[in-house]
């Protein structure tokens, strides 16, 4: 029978990958059934084993920092000043972009310690519901999407601009793959977003447009990609930084969906001092915590205009200056609904 910790135990741990916390608790069960006492309890040799690990950090040598290019299972691959080194994860938890310490324990490296984040883009994990970081210490997020397949998604970029301003992030919008676009007025929806602030940046992977514009506006900046999968993200990324060779993939017949080429984040140094990160694609997007401060952030236009009550949520309050202003077309009524919309899920 595989062994198991408690759920509050199990609790403690929810930043840690599943690969990570099943080497946790492989570890505390050896360790255990070692002492003669396989009958007790595993979540107490859980807290054996991460005492030892501190006890061994603390005598450890050969310190040193790093980035953290990319996470596999228990490891995590870091950029240092002589080069990329694997090392193991123990009750860490690093993401790609991660400032971390190793330290060399018996002729192999580990991830020491996490340096705090200045800033990081997350969301809700799908089966705890707790916060899934999926990228930190990024300039600018690029929100990649794309026309024809799969179709632009509005609403998706609603939900990364509220969780990038969350996170201490500038957001950007590409759209790829111009080159498929039969209709123009399906580009009509960025207005929206460009009148709110957001840069929207048109261009093509497969035909090599738009990209010195792209250029231009990610130079010297530490840059993730995030989007839906399929729409050109690892592709933007071989096209800024050709030897990346990461893998592209198309998108499936019959749904309109992404393939899943890219199954962890990847981090990629240009020689301007630019940053990208690429990073895996997604089906859907869920808010972490979201709070009525947070919405109304990602949305500054809206303070723009007065309420006769000064906690109005510009949903169905008398006097609301929003409303008004979006009756006058002021405020993009495709913004506005938008709003509405978190604002229900943020009540819910």
């Amino acid at each position: 029978m595989k062994p198991k910790i408690s759920r509050q135990c199990e609790a403690r741990f929810s930043h840690l990958e599943p690969a990570q916390l099943s080497l946790l608790i492989e570890r505390a069960d050896q360790l255990r059934k070692r002492s003669g006492s396989p009958a007790t309890l595993l979540d107490s040799w859980v807290d054996r084993v991460l005492r030892a690990d501190q006890r061994r950090l603390e005598q450890s040598q050969d310190h040193q920092s790093g980035i953290v290019s990319g996470v596999l299972g228990p490891s995590a691959l870091v950029d240092t000043l002589t080069g990329t080194v694997r090392a193991e994860v123990l009750s860490q938890s690093p993401v790609a972009g991660d400032e971390v310490t190793l330290a060399l324990l018996g002729g192999k490296y580990v991830v020491a310690a996490v340096a705090p984040r200045r800033t990081k883009l997350s969301r809700p994990n799908v089966d705890t519901g707790l916060e899934q970081i999926i990228v930190a210490n990024v300039d600018i997020v690029v929100i990649v999407v794309s026309v024809g397949s799969p179709p632009l998604h509005p609403r998706l970029i609603d939900r990364y601009l509220v969780a990038i301003e969350q996170g201490g992030a500038v957001p950007a919008v590409f759209v790829n793959k111009l080159d498929l676009l039969e209709d123009s007025a399906e580009l009509d929806c960025l207005d929206a977003y460009r009148s709110a602030g957001v840069t929207v940046l048109l261009g093509s992977a497969a035909k090599d447009e738009g990209f010195e514009q792209l250029r231009e506006h990610l130079v010297g900046k530490v840059c993730a990609f995030v989007g839906h999968s399929g729409v050109g993200k690892s592709s933007i990324v071989n096209r800024l930084k050709p030897d990346a060779a990461l893998d592209t993939g198309g998108v499936s017949e019959g749904y309109g969906r992404g393939t899943h080429t890219t199954t962890t984040s990847s981090r990629h140094c240009l020689p301007d001092g630019t940053v990208l990160i690429d990073t895996p694609g997604i089906r859907s997007f869920g808010m972490y915590r979201l709070t009525s401060s947070d919405l109304e952030a990602a949305f500054p236009e809206l303070a723009e205009f007065d309420c006769r009550f000064g906690d109005c949520t510009h949903t169905h309050e008398p006097g609301c200056g929003v409303r008004s202003a979006v009756d006058m077309g002021a405020v993009a009524a495709s913004r506005y609904d938008a709003y509405v919309r978190l604002r229900q899920e943020l009540e819910m």
